[in-house]
C-alpha cells in the first residue's frame, strides 16, 4: 500500500505543474504562437537532451540484454495493439475522420512525454535508457501510421527521412550509439546536455496543461454523455495495459524491465492525435476531449495498473 501511495504521491505532483499550465493559458500569459515556440523547445531541444544524456553510460551487457527485452516487448505491445485498433475501429458505425481519431487515441499514449517524465521520477536515469529503447517502434509508427490512417496521402514520399527528423527516433539512435561505443564525451559538454533534459520534466507537464485548457466545461460535460469517449478512455488506460502485460506473467522478465513497459503502455492518449487532426482533418474536438479525460484519470489508473501487476509479480 505504501507503494501504490508513493507512486500516486509522484504522479499527483506532477499535476500540478498541468494545473499551473492550464492556468497560465486560461489567464492568456501565454500567446499560440509562445505555446507552439514551448513545444518546439520541448520536443526539439529538452527531451532530445534528456535521452542522450540518460543513454550514455558506460556499456554493461545486463544493460544491453535489458535494452534488447524492451525492444522485443515494443514490437510485441505495439503491433497487438495496433491490430487490435484497427479491429475495433472498423467496426464502429460512425464517421471517418472519428474513426480515425478514435484507432488513433487507443493506439498510442502519451509515452514521450508523460511516460518519460514517469520513469524517470520512478526508475531513474537507467530506466529512461529502457523507455527510449521502448519507444522506437513507437516514434515511427506515430509519425506515420497515425498520419495515414487520418490522411493517406498526407505523408511525405520520403518517408524515411520523415521518420528520421523525428526528435525523439534521432535522440534514442545517438544515445544508442553512445551507450554501445566506447565513446565518453567531455564532461564539460555532457553536463549542459544533462542539465538541460532535466527541464523535460516541468515543461512536458506545463505543456500538457496548456493543450488541455482547449477544452471548455461546457463542452466537457456535453462529452460525458457519449460512451465513446468513456470506450477509447478504458481501452487506453486499462484494457490494453492488462491485456497484453497479463500473458508475460509468464516469464522471468526482471520488474523494472517490466514495469517500465507495462506503464509506458498504460499512458493517456497523446495531445499528438489532436494536432494531426486539427492539420490531416480528423475530429479534433473528439480527439482533444478523450486527450483530456485519459490525461486527467491517469492519475488514478496508472497506479491501479502498477499496483495490480505488483500483486503477481
Amino acid at each position: 500500500m505504501d507503494t501504490l501511495f508513493t507512486l500516486a504521491y509522484e504522479i499527483g505532483s506532477l499535476y500540478i505543474i498541468v494545473l499551473i499550465g492550464w492556468i497560465v493559458k486560461r489567464k492568456k500569459l501565454i500567446s499560440e504562437d509562445g505555446q507552439r515556440a514551448f513545444t518546439t523547445l520541448l520536443l526539439y531541444v529538452a527531451l532530445p537532451c534528456l535521452i542522450i544524456s540518460s543513454m550514455h553510460m558506460p556499456f554493461q551487457y545486463e544493460q544491453a540484454y535489458g535494452a534488447l527485452i524492451m525492444f522485443v516487448l515494443s514490437i510485441y505491445i505495439m503491433s497487438g495493439t495496433l491490430f487490435l485498433s484497427r479491429f475495433i475501429a472498423r467496426r464502429l458505425t460512425i464517421s471517418m475522420d472519428r474513426k480515425a481519431v478514435f484507432e488513433n487515441v487507443i493506439l498510442f499514449g502519451n509515452q514521450g512525454f508523460i511516460g518519460m517524465v514517469i520513469i524517470l521520477q520512478l526508475f531513474g536515469q537507467e530506466g529512461v535508457l529502457f523507455a527510449s529503447v521502448f519507444n522506437l517502434i513507437y516514434y515511427v509508427l506515430i509519425w506515420t501510421y497515425a498520419i495515414y490512417i487520418m490522411n493517406p496521402e498526407g505523408l511525405p514520399d520520403s518517408k524515411a527521412m520523415f521518420i528520421l527528423k523525428n526528435p525523439g527516433f534521432l535522440a534514442t539512435m545517438v544515445g544508442f550509439i553512445l551507450f554501445i561505443f566506447p565513446i565518453q564525451i567531455p564532461s564539460f559538454i555532457m553536463e549542459p546536455i544533462a542539465i538541460i533534459g532535466q527541464m523535460t520534466v516541468p515543461l512536458s507537464m506545463i505543456m500538457i496543461g496548456m493543450m488541455i485548457s482547449a477544452i471548455t466545461f461546457s463542452r466537457a460535460v456535453a462529452y460525458m454523455k457519449d460512451a465513446l469517449v468513456y470506450i477509447a478512455v478504458l481501452i487506453r488506460l486499462f484494457i490494453y495495459p492488462i491485456l497484453f502485460f497479463l500473458p508475460l506473467l509468464f516469464f522471468q522478465i526482471p520488474f523494472e524491465w517490466f514495469m517500465v513497459a507495462c506503464l509506458l503502455s498504460a499512458t493517456p492518449s497523446p495531445a499528438t492525435i489532436s494536432m494531426y487532426a486539427q492539420v490531416y482533418g480528423g475530429d479534433m474536438e473528439f480527439s482533444s476531449v478523450v486527450v483530456f479525460f485519459s490525461t486527467l484519470l491517469s492519475v488514478i489508473s496508472i497506479p491501479i495498473v502498477y499496483f495490480f501487476f505488483l500483486f503477481f509479480i
